[in-house]
Formats: C-alpha cells, structure tokens, sequence
C-alpha cells in the first residue's frame, strides 16, 4: 500500500512538473508572442486562437470526455476490446468532424473578419487558422484517451506541455509574422498528434479483454455503497458533455468575441493577455483532474463511491493548496504581470484583478464538474452550464458595450463562479442520496 500511495505521488509530482513547464511555455509565449507582434496584432492572434478552440470544440462533440470515461471504466472490469472500439470511434469521427470544421471555417473567415469584426487584415490569419483545426482537435482526443488509459503524464504531455514549448522555440529561431506565427501553430499541433499515436500504439495490448485483477474486485464491505454502474453507450455519454464543451469554450470565447465588436484590436489584445493570464489557474485544475478523471470512472464504475468522495475532498485539497498562491499574486500585482507583456498592455490590470476573483472561486471548489461527467451526470452538468451559457450572454449584453474590458472581465469572472458553485451543490445532492440509497439498504 506504501509502494502505491509513494508511485501515486510520483505521478502526481512528475504531471504537476510538467503542468509548471506549461504555464512557463503559454506564459513566455504569450509574452514573446505579444511583444512580437505588438498589442494590435497580438489581439489579432488572440481573437485567431478564441476562433480555433470555438470550432475545435465543436468537431469533438463531447466525446474527449466520453473516451475518457469509457476507457477507465471498461479497462477496470477487463473488458479491453471495448474500450479499443471506443477509441476508434472517437478518432474517426472526431477527425471527421474536424475536417469539414476546417472547411468551414476556411470559408467563413471572409465574412466573419469584414462583418462580424470590422477588420479586413483579420482575414488570412482566420483562413490560415484553418490548418489548425484537425490536429488541435485529434490531439485533445488522443490526450483524453491517454488519461483514459491512466497515463496522465503522458496526456499532459501531448494535449498541454509539447505545444507552448515548440512554439516558444519557433519564436526563439525568428519567427515573428502573424501569419507565420498560426502556420508554425499548426505544425506543432501536427507533431503532438504523431507522438501522441505512438504512445497509444504503445498500449495496444491493453485493448483485449482479460480477467479482472483480484486487486480490483471490490470487497462486498467496499461495494456496499451501491451495485456497480451499468455503462451506457459512447454517443450515450457523449451528447450532454458535447453541450457542456460547448458552451465552457463559449464562455470563454464570447467575452472576447464581443470585444472586438465594440473596442480596438490593442484593447482586445489586453484583455486576451489579462484573461489568459488568470486562466492559468485551470493549469492547476486540469493537472489535478487528468489524474482523477480515470479514477472517478474507475470507482463509480465499481459502485465505491465511499472511495470516490475521499478521493474527491483530497483532490479539492490539492487544487486549493496550488493555486490560491497564484491566485493571489494575480490579485495583489496584476500590473507586475501585465507590465512583463510589454506597453500597451496595463490598461487590463483591473480586468485582471476581477478575472482572478472569479478564478479563485472555482480554484476552491475545483474538478466537480469532472466527477460529474465522469459518473455519469452528464445531463445536470448540461443543465448547469446552459445556465451558466445565459448568464453570461446577459452580463455580456448589459456590460460589455458601456463598460468594454472591465465589464468583459466581470461577466467571466460571475459565471466562472457561478459554474464552480452550480457543480459543487449539485454533487452534494447527487451523492447525498446516494449514501442515504446505501445506508437505508445496508438496514
């Protein structure tokens, strides 16, 4: 039991090792990248990154958090060869998918730069942000397959850390056009794509059914919380969590989107640096949540769920103890972190303070929207998030346009709480008829 919890906190330490070269990377590139191409550029560049993630989100269609689920359930009672069909399924159609999303926005960003933004030179970047689209999205879903399988190092890897690096490094040998700068995104994308294939090809064998190990059986006293999950389809899973990507990425997205309707490209830039900057913050949570994500499907799938809510309350432990320190240098010094960016970009300090406000909430209450996707509470997850989706188009509406960056900045910051407090009373509900299920049958 001592060799286990020491190779636990080995991963642990090893994922959050590389989760800390990741915010270095994003940090330092965006930075460099802003200092580069100068704040109107730069807010160019941010607004091609908000265009890509909205679309890549849309070709997953939920199913990054539905392999997860799938394979960490299914390999926890030997059934290998289904777990491989899922993942071929969330390959092929999230490829798929991709490609016309490719398409697509090729043929939108015409439009969409004359009408939508009043910037005609936004137009090739958002044609060539294009490219970006079918690697950014099959990377996501080999990451989530990788933490499926419980190799959480190995996802952060491939979706988070490879990336900002390589980028980082095309910067450093002279790449410094916005055009340019979008097609060397591309290649990096490509390239965590075909190392992220070869570490699933490594794990080949884990795709065959087998027995499940004695380890694994839960006692009768450990299941005596309830029976084991009886797991649905992939699509099954799949379709409320595509609602819930959706509208996460949108809620991300929208803030900025609506900035550059109203404001200039530099103010847009500012904002984009300042909220990214508080949205390291998910570095933490999703360090901590690629580890557990497998584990939450592994004991619900078990009907531990005992061990799932212990797991659960030292897991919101670690988020806290992590990122409330960066939290707070965000909130006491945002001007040190802006000025760092470079001139143009400390008009975004008090954006920057509200931002971290609202961060600080969902880093206290952190990965309960994972546990509920993960024990298949896709559903009440939606519902909260669409709630959350129509605050935020409100708050957006009424702010943004008198206000600009502050009123951006509180609009996020409201409904990043509000996600972060819907999710956690809702999982007190959920499994606290659970446990009162459990204990009136145990009677």
């Amino acid at each position: 039991m001592r060799l286990q919890t020491w190779r636990a906190l080995g991963r642990y330490s090893v994922g959050l090792g590389l989760r800390g070269v990741e915010v270095v990377g994003k940090l330092g590139l965006y930075i460099i990248a802003a200092r580069a191409l100068g704040a109107h550029d730069a807010g160019l560049f941010f607004l091609c990154l908000t265009w890509i993630g909205l679309a890549s989100t849309m070709a997953r269609l939920g199913l990054e958090r539905a392999i997860t689920r799938h394979i960490a359930a299914e390999l926890a009672i030997g059934q290998g060869r289904a777990a491989g069909r899922d993942l071929r399924t969330g390959l092929v159609v999230t490829g798929f998918a991709a490609t016309l999303a490719a398409v697509a926005a090729f043929a939108l960003a015409g439009p969409a730069s004359h009408l939508l933004f009043g910037a005609p030179d936004l137009e090739m970047p958002l044609r060539l942000s294009a490219l970006v689209l079918v690697p950014q999205t099959l990377t996501i879903t080999i990451g989530s397959a990788l933490a499926g399988l419980k190799r959480g190092i190995a996802a952060q890897f491939v979706q988070n850390a490879l990336w900002p690096a390589l980028m980082l490094a095309a910067l450093a040998i002279g790449v410094s056009s916005l055009d340019s700068l979008i097609l060397a995104l591309a290649g990096a994308w490509t390239l965590c794509v075909l190392i992220g294939l070869a570490l699933l090809a490594r794990d080949r064998r884990r795709f065959t059914d087998h027995a499940t190990p004695a380890d694994a059986a839960a006692s009768a006293d450990e299941r005596a919380d309830g029976p084991a999950e009886i797991l649905p389809s992939l699509w099954h899973t799949a379709r409320p969590l595509f609602v819930v990507e959706l509208v996460q990425v949108s809620l991300a997205s929208l803030p900025v989107l609506a900035l550059g309707v109203f404001v200039d490209a530099a103010s847009v830039g500012a904002f984009s640096v300042a909220n990214r900057i508080s949205m390291l913050i998910w570095v933490v949570v999703i360090s901590i949540g690629t580890f557990a994500a497998p584990n939450y499907a592994e004991l619900h799938r078990r009907g531990e769920t005992s061990r799932l809510l212990a797991m659960n309350r030292g897991i919101m432990l670690t988020v806290a103890a992590l990122g409330l320190p960066m939290v707070s240098v965000m909130m006491i010094v945002p001007e040190l972190l802006l000025d760092l960016v470079g001139q143009g970009f400390g008009s975004a300090a008090t954006a920057l303070r509200i931002l971290a406000a609202g961060q600080m909430i969902h880093c206290l209450l952190a990965c309960q929207d994972i546990l509920l996707a993960m024990t298949g509470h896709g559903r009440t997850l939606r519902r909260l998030n669409l709630l959350q989706l129509a605050v935020c188009v409100v708050l957006g509406a009424v702010l943004i346009p008198v206000f600009g960056m502050t009123g951006a900045a509180v609009a996020t910051a409201l409904t990043v709480a509000q996600g972060a407090i819907g999710t956690t009373l809702m999982r007190v509900l959920l499994f606290k008829s659970h446990k009162n299920a459990a204990a009136f049958e145990r009677a």
